[in-house]
Order: structure tokens, then sequence, then C-alpha cells
């Protein structure tokens, strides 16, 4: 999984943004622009998304005083008490789980769209959903027969 696959969508900051413009040769531009098309994402979210994390990775890396290899002007001084801790409490294996997913209509890490007829990326899928103005879940329980043959159709070649 790539660093990009975790993200479904940009998360919508109320700030003032700059422009970052950037030279690159020409084969990493095509490879880039390709991953970004595959994950359904502009080349400024996924630029965007690459740096955010490589900030947190710093302040992650510098606040648990491990050695991180970057520049001093991108690690912002933190107070500690400014990240308090999470109590993890451990689930019962034998605790059903209440919360929804997408997993039995998975083939090959896609999700079928009864409505297109199509498959996409499961980390695309709710994006392409809101399309139809639906959820990912509403779409996959409501055209069970449909998406059915899909799968069947997608196991059997």
């Amino acid at each position: 999984m790539g660093r990009l696959d975790k993200y479904a969508r940009q998360s919508k900051r109320k700030e003032p943004s700059k422009v970052l413009p950037i030279r690159l040769p020409e084969s990493i531009y095509d490879q880039f622009r390709k991953r970004c098309d595959e994950l359904g994402l502009s080349m400024s979210e996924a630029g965007y998304l690459l740096i955010k994390e490589e900030i947190e990775d710093s302040l992650y890396t510098k606040y648990t005083n491990e050695v991180a290899v970057t520049t001093n002007s991108l690690q912002i001084p933190i107070q500690k008490e400014e990240y308090p801790t999470t109590k993890v409490i451990d689930r019962k294996t034998s605790m059903p789980s209440t919360r929804w997913t997408s997993t039995p209509y998975e083939v090959e890490n896609e999700l079928p769209c009864p409505l297109c007829n199509q498959w996409y990326s499961k980390a695309n899928f709710s994006r392409h959903a809101k399309h139809h103005n639906f959820t990912t879940r509403e779409i996959l329980e409501s055209h069970q027969e449909t998406i059915n043959q899909m799968i069947k159709w997608r196991k059997s070649n």
C-alpha cells in the first residue's frame, strides 16, 4: 500500500494557502500523475497529503525523542502536555463488531458499482458513490442482486 492509499479525501482546512511550484524530471512527473489518477486524487491533493504526512511524522519523531532525518525548519517545537495520552482498551475477540464493512463485496481490493456496472478501488469508492448521491453502504446494500451477479462474473474470470 502506498502512502496515499490511506486517504479517502483531502481534509478541508479553513486557513490561507500558498502555492508550492516544484520541478520534477518528466519520468517522475508521468509516474506521479498516473498514480494520482489511479487513486482519484489531483496532483495538488497528493502533494499536500505527502507534505502533511512528512510534517506530522517529523513532529511525532521529535515528540518521541527518536532521530529524524529532516530539516529544522519543518520541525515545530511542541509541548508535551499538548498531546494527552489515550487509554487503549482491548476488545474481546468473542464480541461481535457492530460496525458496517464493505469486505463481503470486495474482489481484488475493488468494489462493484451496480449503477455504472463498473468496478472501483475500495479506497475511492465512497468518493464515486457521492456522484450518485449515495453512501457506499446505501449502494451496496440496496442493489444486492446486481452486485451478486457482478461478483460472480468477476470471480469466474
